[in-house]
């Protein structure tokens, strides 16, 4: 059996653990409750009080895995294990982590279109990545989204598997505590309420080993800041008449000022241009709040700027474009930015709404119409201290991206 560790009702978090020395049993051939094989034939086990799963040799024509009863409570939710799986080289290898319903839920059968986190290895291939996958149908398996290259991971030995869910659709993962990869689920796959269990599938050439199994709610590590929690750094709607900027901006390029009341590209050059204030804001705490001048388009990208070098050649973006949002890290300088995605979702904007972009020491997050449209973790890479804050147009093939009818520029408001 395993162990209800906690529930704290203010809060509805809960916490289970299993196959540790804690609650040591006797081997079981099938594994028994709370564990159970979901749409599979195949072997799994507990032996020495380890979860043990055939290769996937033993059912090659099967999409099912072996499933954990319970599921957590919030949308804020993590889970772990210790992890031993190996495999040859001459074939496609993955040990899949499935978001879904538990084997508890009624009518629950298989795996068809849900979300998995992956450990996978190509054919010929002596490194792994982290994916995020779907299965189609047996025949068929979608990557969404994979890691760089990682060493060790299908290699014969253990190590610690993490994953920590925000909101029910920012997916961490770690390996031994380190951060290797993050993805933004698309609404259609995001989990909820019954479909926060997990289901283990292992696609190796040979068995696969679990112990030390936790899963818990958790408070989320992300800030929850409110209007109180930001004083302004400045302000403008650009009511004034046409021409350059002013009002203490810092303009990053040429052919840009007011128009029509608003902040944007003018004349018929390509390019880049960007409006900064400093903030002086050095603990990374930095939000700044738009609202189009008209609707973003398929060729230029507008963005909100955070965490802006003081020369301005890296910072953080928020992109609206062709359908989507784009939360992104930029180097190279405003002129000509290279952008870095970390996250992306799609996003119908039709230049009506307002956008807000903010961020703290490690973390970033966009808003549309005040609701959370994407989250990403920074992982150190844009540096904390950085002060500078504001927006950026572009031209691009003769099209300008949505000018800037409003910005409000803040930080952290004193305690």
């Amino acid at each position: 059996m395993s162990t209800y560790l906690r529930r704290h009702w203010p809060l509805a978090v809960a916490a289970w653990s299993d196959l540790d020395a804690y609650h040591a049993r006797p081997n079981e051939n099938p594994i028994q409750p709370p564990w159970k094989r979901t749409n599979s034939s195949r072997t799994v086990q507990l032996v020495s009080n380890q979860l043990v799963i055939a290769d996937a040799l033993e059912t090659p024509f099967q999409v099912g895995g072996v499933s954990y009863e319970m599921m957590p409570f919030t949308r804020n939710y993590g889970c772990e294990y210790d992890l031993h799986i190996d495999g040859n080289i001459v074939q496609q290898q993955f040990w899949a982590m499935a978001i879904s319903p538990s084997w508890a839920k009624v009518g629950f059968s298989d795996l068809i279109n849900l979300p998995m986190v992956a450990i996978w290895r190509d054919v010929a291939s002596t490194t792994q990545n982290i994916r995020i996958i779907i299965y189609r149908s047996l025949a068929q398996i979608d990557t969404l989204a994979q890691s760089s290259s990682v060493g060790g991971l299908i290699n014969n030995q253990w190590y610690r598997l993490k994953m920590l869910v925000e909101r029910d659709r920012l997916i961490r993962v770690y390996v031994n505590d380190t951060f290797l990869f993050a993805y933004w689920l698309p609404q259609q796959y995001k989990s909820g309420p019954l479909a926060r269990g997990i289901n283990m599938l292992n696609q190796t050439t040979n068995p696969a080993y679990v112990k030390n199994f936790v899963l818990y709610d958790r408070q989320s590590d992300f800030p929850t800041m409110v209007e109180a929690d930001w004083a302004t750094v400045k302000s403008d709607e650009f009511d004034r008449p046409d021409g350059a900027v002013g009002n203490g901006w810092v303009q990053v390029g040429a052919d840009a000022g007011i128009v029509g009341g608003k902040w944007g590209s003018t004349g018929t050059a390509n390019g880049s241009r960007a409006l900064l204030t400093n903030t002086g804001a050095t603990d990374g705490v930095q939000r700044v709040v738009g609202k189009f001048g008209s609707a973003p388009n398929s060729t230029a990208d507008s963005s909100l700027l955070l965490r802006v070098s003081s020369d301005g050649t890296t910072g953080l973006a928020a992109n609206f474009y062709n359908g989507r949002i784009y939360l992104a890290r930029f180097t190279g300088g405003l002129a000509n930015p290279t952008m870095v995605d970390y996250q992306s979702d799609a996003a119908n904007l039709n230049g009506t709404e307002t956008v807000a972009f903010a961020c703290d020491a490690q973390h970033a997050w966009i808003e549309v119409n005040g609701a959370t449209a994407v989250m990403a973790d920074l992982n150190n890479q844009v540096p904390v201290a950085d002060s500078w804050a504001g927006a950026r147009v572009e031209r691009t093939s003769g099209t300008n991206s949505p000018s800037w009818d409003r910005l409000s520029v803040f930080r952290r408001a004193a305690a």
